[in-house]
């Protein structure tokens, strides 16, 4: 891994900025690392989807607080700005790690290609992005947001299964279902 301690320092900044978005990103790794080992990855990758899954928020410290902190809809403009997120993560990453900057990048990107940035598809989405991407919508599913409750982990699990070969990549997600009862208790903590 490229400039480890300079990662390790960016995830410092985002913890300090903004303490909701970093214990997002400490959910959304622990349960990537946990859909990782079940995958069996190298450790090279799982090195990657670590440090990925940690930082696949830090283009939020750029986008403005209002936003990310509104109670109601966000309009057009407003859902612009969030998508942004992706490609300010890409850019301040990608002078430490181009590996990690590009699963930052990729992790809104859908299995079947109607994602963001850049309309990617299936295995030309990163595999640390396509898993990234199920921990995060998980996280995103079971937490409290700021304009709505947590969702029940039933409700959560089923989104995850019915969006298999649409948003998610269909391996991800039955790693997924294979770790769930861990991934639960990651949630619960």
């Amino acid at each position: 891994m490229q400039n480890k301690a300079v990662l390790d320092y960016m995830y410092t900044i985002l913890c300090h900025k903004d303490e909701d978005t970093a214990k997002h990103s400490s959910r959304v790794a622990a349960i990537a690392h946990t859909i990782g080992k079940k995958m069996r990855l190298y450790d090279d990758d799982m090195e990657l989807l670590d440090e990925a899954s940690r930082l696949h928020d830090i283009g939020k410290i750029r986008v403005d607080t209002n936003i990310l902190n509104k109670p109601g809809k966000l309009t057009e403009e407003e859902f612009s700005e969030i998508k942004r997120h992706t490609l300010y993560g890409y850019s301040i990453v990608s002078q430490q790690d181009s590996a990690v900057a590009n699963v930052v990048l990729s992790h809104h990107e859908r299995y079947d290609g109607n994602g963001y940035p850049n309309g990617i598809s299936g295995t030309n989405i990163p595999l640390s992005a396509r898993i990234i991407a199920v921990a995060d919508s998980l996280d995103a599913m079971a937490s409290d947001r700021c304009y709505r409750k947590a969702l029940p982990w039933a409700v959560c699990a089923k989104e995850i299964d019915k969006n298999a070969g649409k948003m998610y990549d269909p391996d991800v997600v039955h790693a997924f279902n294979c770790c769930a009862e861990e991934i639960k208790s990651i949630l619960t903590c």
